[in-house]
């Protein structure tokens, strides 16, 4: 038993060593009162540290002085959020020169005690020539294309694999509901799945279509009957969730636009505010009009959940920055090029714990 004990414990050691020590990621460790404890290799070699220099030291202090509030401000973001992911902030080298970067952080918990911060360590773009020297530069703008590259042929393959299975759904539900006779709550269910496995096709084939040209097809159509399918596909959750749903639709004209990208930009939204409302439940209200004197058709979504911080809501449109453990940071990004096509705009305000108002302004009148 001794020797197995010995031998994971040999693992773990050169499991820490190949994953943090010696990662290529920027990482480091400080505890809750935001003394390093831990530093990765590859921190040191950016920062230029010596190692003894670096540990116990308070994070604060590779700060410049006028960013302390606003690294409170992260840290409590991350303290509601659990994950902070590609906030903009800077840093002093050993140099007291200054690097542009993005930090991410999650917190580390002693049962359901903070007891410390994991951060990772993203170099930025610089404005100057000089740092095209980096290595670390190239190294950091290829991982993030690879990403979105990856997306790309990610989205092809899972077209062509989906595609058969999704069409088995089909076929299945039309002849189940074909069927004479039918008991009316699986009837219900199986139009349910039939409209979910319609929608699957669509995204399959937005995303593909994304993938290969990146436009969107704009033609007239109603931004009204983009809200009322949203709130037909996402209804069965919105009832679990005892969500109250308040619409006011005005007879707005029809503008140009995807239906297949607004679709997915307005259901996200919706889930988003779906999101943000607390477990009791909440209120999502959604509003359609046309200012006549802009000659601009309004959709506005508003809730009553948890709100966006100031310093959240400054980042939430740039690539890859999100507050979601498991989130890409591409889905608001993503919305606002989707409504830049469209000649129209995205706007968010929000203020915590009072809820968040998005608002999509379309200036393509038919």
């Amino acid at each position: 038993m001794m020797k197995k004990n010995h031998l994971l414990d040999e693992i773990k050691g050169s499991l820490f060593k190949t994953l943090f020590d010696d990662s290529f990621e920027h990482m480091m460790v400080i505890d809750k009162s935001l003394n390093v404890c831990l530093v990765n290799k590859s921190v040191l070699n950016l920062l230029g540290y010596p190692l003894v220099d670096l540990i116990g030291k308070n994070f604060k202090t590779l700060l410049l002085s006028k960013d302390h509030s606003e690294f409170d401000k992260f840290l409590n973001t991350v303290n509601r959020n659990k994950t902070v992911k590609n906030y903009k902030f800077y840093l002093l080298t050993f140099q007291r020169s200054i690097v542009r970067l993005f930090l991410s952080a999650g917190v580390l918990k002693d049962g359901d005690d903070i007891c410390g911060y994991c951060i990772s360590i993203s170099p930025a773009h610089p404005d100057d020539w000089s740092a095209l020297k980096d290595p670390q530069l190239f190294q950091t703008v290829a991982k993030k294309l690879g990403r979105l590259t990856s997306i790309g042929q990610i989205t092809s393959v899972f077209a062509h694999d989906i595609k058969n299975p999704l069409h088995v759904i089909l076929s299945t539900s039309e002849l189940l509901l074909s069927a004479e006779n039918l008991d009316e709550n699986i009837k219900n269910s199986v139009s349910l799945m039939e409209r979910n496995a319609k929608r699957a096709s669509k995204i399959v084939k937005t995303l593909l279509d994304f993938s290969r040209s990146g436009m969107c097809q704009l033609r007239p159509y109603s931004i009204n009957e983009v809200v009322e399918y949203c709130f037909e596909l996402i209804e069965s959750p919105l009832k679990i969730m005892n969500v109250e749903i308040k619409k006011e639709l005005e007879n707005v004209p029809n503008v140009f636009l995807d239906p297949n990208y607004l679709n997915s930009v307005v259901y996200n939204l919706i889930a988003n505010a779906m999101e943000s409302l607390p477990e009791g439940g909440g209120e999502i209200s959604i509003k359609s009009v046309y200012d006549k004197a802009a000659n601009e058709v309004r959709l506005t979504i508003a809730d009553t959940g948890k709100g966006i911080d100031a310093n959240v809501l400054a980042n939430i449109f740039h690539p890859f920055f999100t507050t979601k453990e498991k989130g890409t940071g591409l889905g608001l990004y993503l919305a606002r090029q989707i409504m830049s096509e469209h000649s129209g705009k995205i706007l968010i305000e929000s203020k915590p714990r009072k809820g968040t108002i998005v608002t999509l302004i379309f200036s393509k009148i038919v």
